[in-house]
């Protein structure tokens, strides 16, 4: 069972409780075990501490450090600025041994040393290397399928890259893997790595800080249900900033989700027992959508391998090479596979293009996993024909083979090609084979 010491910093236990209260539902649901860190104080902030001198920020940062090395277990930092100013310390400490003894000489007034045992690690990290996707896939009792998340990393997650390397600075990837293995998919977008501009608050600059905000929320807003983040200064920038647009008149209704949060209601915890409604901008339309979305794709997946589709629809690659998409462009196969996944089944089934699928197995034999959308329409025109819809002669056909066991019945052209009367038709038995097959499925 891995032990982590907790490091919340200020602004978490000052102004967002629920934050920290997410991360130990998370974590101790996943099996970590936390200790808190008695006599911790400020990281400190680098933007604001970091003027008041050089050493003045060193010590204060290895001051921490110290006490969870007293500790005896690594740092679990769920806050990006804690995050980033801990980590750049330890690796400065760890690769300047005359600033390391500097700091340690202060120290020990306070009869504290710092060594260098420990690891500083983020919340991102811990949650994608040590417990791993896997591992969180396994607590999933409702996954956030169809849904689309904005994935805001912010600037102290992965920077600076001179001592944090747990991810790529300019385009990571590890939080948007945490987000899809809840079943969301995580969105590009443009202003996918703008900073939040929090730090122009403490620059008297509030209009450019709200403007660095305005530019990512009225991306999302067109392109994502919610922005995830893991950064309380981001957050106070796009919730509570946000709510003072609002007020002001600008209607974005971008929902602002802590990522302990997302996985918190993925696992099963209520918006109540994550303390949701302290937000500043209300989440009740996310999550009535995810409720929504979640009774429907519960229903979808009794009649199709949602994995599967989903992975289909996301590859795509075999749809030009499908010879109706070549002779009918309005015909898109994958557009009507994520038309299915998006929740309009009564229309994809009311629609005449499901029927332009020939049952060629071009996709089939083209596909890696053996897929093929041609297994996704043939569901849907099953679908369809049990509502009683289908194009006219696909119905005559339907109707004759079920009264006759055939397709066709042989004439009086076989004569004159003196060919021997036909062998008797099994049409009855088969009939009654049918009636049985459909009481059967009826039972079911």
């Amino acid at each position: 069972m891995p032990e982590y010491t907790l490091f919340l910093g200020c602004i978490i236990p000052a102004r967002f409780p629920f934050m920290e209260k997410s991360t130990r539902l998370v974590l101790s649901r996943l099996g970590c075990v936390l200790h808190d860190l008695p006599g911790a104080t400020c990281c400190p902030t680098k933007s604001i501490v970091k003027p008041l001198g050089d050493m003045a920020w060193y010590v204060t940062a290895a001051r921490n450090l110290a006490l969870a090395e007293k500790a005896g277990h690594d740092l679990l930092i769920p806050c990006n600025g804690c995050y980033s100013t801990l980590k750049s310390v330890e690796v400065e400490l760890r690769v300047n041994p005359l600033l390391r003894e500097q700091v340690n000489n202060i120290l020990s007034s306070a009869d504290l040393e710092y060594k260098g045992t420990i690891e500083v690690k983020h919340l991102v990290e811990v949650l994608h290397d040590e417990i791993g996707i896997p591992k969180i896939k396994q607590h999933i009792i409702k996954p956030f399928d169809g849904m689309k998340i904005a994935a805001h990393a912010g600037c102290h997650m992965l920077r600076p890259s001179s001592s944090i390397f747990f991810d790529d600075p300019n385009k990571p990837k590890k939080f948007d893997a945490l987000i899809e293995a809840l079943g969301a998919k995580s969105i590009e977008y443009e202003t996918k790595m703008l900073c939040c501009g929090g730090n122009l608050n403490a620059a008297d600059e509030p209009d450019e800080a709200t403007a660095l905000a305005r530019m990512k929320l009225l991306e999302v807003t067109k392109k994502a249900d919610a922005i995830s983040l893991t950064c309380p200064s981001c957050f106070m920038q796009y919730d509570s900033r946000q709510y003072l647009m609002q007020k002001s008149g600008e209607k974005l209704h971008v929902p602002v989700l802590y990522y302990p949060e997302l996985v918190g209601l993925a696992m099963g915890f209520t918006p109540d027992e994550l303390g949701m409604d302290m937000h500043r901008i209300d989440a009740a339309e996310f999550l009535s959508k995810w409720d929504s979305r979640y009774k429907y794709l519960k229903t979808l997946k009794e009649v199709f391998d949602l994995p599967s589709i989903r992975k289909c629809y996301e590859c795509g690659a075999c749809v030009n090479d499908c010879p109706v998409v070549k002779i009918t462009p309005e015909f898109n196969p994958n557009e009507i596979i994520g038309r299915l996944l998006s929740g309009e089944l009564e229309a994809v089934i009311d629609s005449h293009n499901i029927w332009r699928c020939v049952d060629c197995y071009t996709c089939y034999e083209l596909c890696p996993q053996k897929m093929g959308m041609n297994k996704v329409f043939d569901k849907l025109k099953q679908l369809a024909l049990e509502k009683g819809k289908g194009p006219k002669g696909f119905a005559a056909s339907i109707e004759m083979f079920r009264k006759e066991g055939r397709l066709g019945e042989p004439t009086s052209v076989r004569k004159k090609l003196k060919l021997p009367e036909p062998p008797k038709s099994g049409g009855e038995e088969l009939k009654k084979l049918l009636l049985i097959v459909k009481g059967e499925e009826n039972e079911v």
